[in-house]
């Protein structure tokens, strides 16, 4: 093997090695994400922004290391790598173990279907990632809404169920202002009558709520996570486009620059037929 080939292995297993590691970093923000979603934050958005960042950088150097990085033993330590990236910049922990090895697991999972889409076609094209892209995407959303589940169920577990002033004082809100009317016809309360039933929510909701959830506070991280992620998955849909996009330039140009070339070789094709 030249030390021109090294030089561009170590440097694609760098550049995967160092999205795993902020992968991890957004994954120790997450950890507190459940503080920003009730009542939505600029700190939800922003988080958002940088999980979508940290998404796409895992994406798309994942891709290079899946199609360029042969045989498969040197994408699987680039892989490897980028697992204890990710555990050290996360959570060094039992949990943080189990995480990282799911995540090498994936990242092979990830390489073999890669392979074998590409081994499957004629001409490459970077179009025919998308299933493993999509998957991969998909898998890395669960791994953030894993880590604001643990953060959401530690909470639980040192205060029990709840409720911050910010948060009564914003579901109060919404339901005076959305959901009062969608229940109860326009002018069927009278203003006195509409200020003793927000006055009544808010009461519940200082006092009462938190014992009535005490049975269900196991399960409200679980929902919590259950919730983002269905939030999440659309827009995980559409960064599968873009990842895809993302890498077909990155690959015109390294072809362009000579880091890349296009080689042609003879496959033996299966056909049926009469005999």
């Amino acid at each position: 093997m030249s030390t021109q080939r090294i030089v561009k292995i170590v440097v694609f297993g760098a550049l995967l090695a160092g999205a795993g590691g902020f992968f991890g970093l957004v994954l120790r923000w997450a950890d507190n994400g459940w503080e920003y979603l009730m009542p939505p934050t600029w700190d939800a958005f922003y988080l958002g922004v940088w999980f979508i960042g940290a998404v796409l950088a895992v994406a798309v150097t994942g891709g290079l290391v899946a199609v360029l990085l042969r045989p498969f033993w040197v994408a699987a330590v680039a892989f490897a790598v980028s697992a204890l990236a990710m555990f050290f910049t996360w959570d060094i922990s039992m949990i943080g173990i189990i995480v990282a090895v799911i995540y090498l697991l994936m990242g092979l999972l990830y390489v073999l279907a890669v392979r074998g889409e590409i081994e499957n076609r004629i001409k490459f094209s970077v179009w025919h990632l998308m299933r493993p892209q999509i998957i991969l995407l998909l898998l890395l959303t669960a791994f953030a809404c894993t880590s604001i589940y643990f953060g959401y169920a530690e909470e639980i577990d040192r205060n029990g169920f709840s409720m911050s002033e910010e948060t009564i004082d914003w579901v109060v809100e919404v339901a005076d202002e959305h959901i009062i009317d969608r229940i109860l016809p326009e002018g069927t309360l009278n203003n006195r009558e509409r200020q003793d039933a927000v006055d009544e929510l808010r009461d519940y909701l200082e006092n009462d709520v938190k014992s009535d959830m005490e049975p269900y506070e196991d399960y409200t991280p679980v929902g919590l996570a259950a919730i983002v992620f269905g939030i999440m998955t659309p827009i995980t849909l559409l960064l599968s486009w873009i990842s895809i996009l993302i890498l077909s330039l990155v690959f015109i140009l390294l072809i362009r620059f000579g880091a890349v070339k296009k080689s042609a070789k003879a496959v033996e094709v299966i056909r049926l037929s009469i005999e």
